[in-house]
Order: C-alpha cells, then structure tokens, then sequence
C-alpha cells in the first residue's frame, strides 16, 4: 500500500439530499466574491498536513438555505497532493437546528465543489466538501447565504476530499480544519474597482474577477 493509498477512506458518500440541492448551476448579474484560506489536518496516526482555500458569491441567491452555482473557486493540498476547483456541483447549504449525527443536533454551514487533479493511485478526485458545525445552533438567525462562521464559535470543522476508483468504487481524504481566515482582497483590486467607478461616475455625469507526491 502507498503513502498516499493510506489516507484514503473507502466508501465514503455525500449527501445525496446535499449533491441534488447543489447541482442547479446559476449565473449572478452582479459579483460580491469572498474568499477564505483555512489549513488543517489528516485523520492518521501521522497525520499530513492540510492548507487549502474557497471563494465564493455572495451575490448568488437561494432559497430554503440551498445557494446553487455560488462557489466559484477552491484549493486543497494534502501534504504534496493538490486538487483543485472544475465546473459542476457546487454550492454552499445553510442549516439551521438539523441533525448533526452522533444525537447531536445545531446549525451547520456546508460547501460542496466538484472537483479534479492528477491520478493518485488509480483514483481521481471529484468532489470536494467541508461543513462547520455548532452544537446547540445560534449560528445563523435565518438561511440566506452569508460568510462562514468565525472559528471561534464552531464546535466541530471537517472536510473531506472524495475519489472515484474502478467502477466508481468511492474513497475519499477526510480530516479536521484547524483555521479559518477571511482573505482580504489586494490593495491593487480595490484601487482598480475605485477607479472604475471613478470612470462610471464621469460617464453617468457627462452622458448618462502529500506527502506520497513528496516521494
């Protein structure tokens, strides 16, 4: 066995209630993207480490706490393995007082994003999830899409990335995220929008974007 067969899980599934609600692709007329970085680690013995990043819409509606086609962007690397954002499934779920499994139950943020990269083993990536949990809820005060909770407050943060082997046997990479920050966008991009708009203000008074691979 690998290095990097070792820290694949074998028939793992999503959802089938989370990848049906988050498989409706929709186009916004207008962007408010945000991202996030987060690092964490492997469920091993010897654990890898995890870093990756997300971005997302938040100018893409939804209803009923279901936010189809907002995920725009995502990257996650496992020791020296890297998979990456592919058009598809993607979205983020809001939920509030649902079963959280173990008897416990609360609010719950969730990402899902298709997925791609290289072979590992026979394998290929093709999705990608992570949900933040608090127990007992108090997260959200209704379902409409917004930022992930701060850190501080979540009572359990995973994710996970899932393969596809022969036959579409499923196994996936689970773990724990260990931070969550709020990427800034760079000075140049806001100089760049303030400067646009600058433009559009003349315009309207004139006239009217593993370690196995370490190896």
């Amino acid at each position: 066995m690998s290095m990097m067969t070792r820290w694949l899980r074998r028939g793992f599934t999503l959802s089938a209630a989370v990848v049906c609600a988050l498989s409706v692709p929709v186009t916004p007329a207008h962007a408010a993207l945000v991202t996030y970085s987060f690092t964490g680690i492997t469920d091993d013995l010897d654990p890898l480490t995890v870093s990756g990043s997300f971005q997302f819409d938040k100018a893409t509606g939804g209803s009923g706490g279901v936010h189809n086609g907002v995920v725009t962007d995502f990257r996650l690397t496992i020791g020296g393995y890297t998979s990456v954002f592919t058009p598809g499934i993607n979205g983020v779920k809001i939920s509030r007082n649902i079963d959280l499994g173990g008897g416990l139950s609360g609010d719950r943020w969730t990402l899902v994003s298709a997925a791609t990269g290289p072979d590992l083993d026979d394998t290929l990536p093709s999705y990608f999830a992570l949900h933040l949990d608090r127990q007992g809820g108090d997260l959200f005060d209704n379902t409409t899409l917004e930022d992930p909770p701060s850190f501080g407050r979540l009572s359990e943060a995973r994710w996970r990335l899932f393969f596809e082997g022969a036959h579409g046997a499923p196994l996936a990479s689970v773990g724990s995220i260990t931070s969550l920050t709020a990427v800034p966008l760079p000075p140049a991009v806001l100089l760049f929008g303030a400067g646009l708009i600058a433009l559009v203000g003349l315009g309207v008074g004139g006239l009217r974007n593993l370690r196995g691979f370490q190896s």
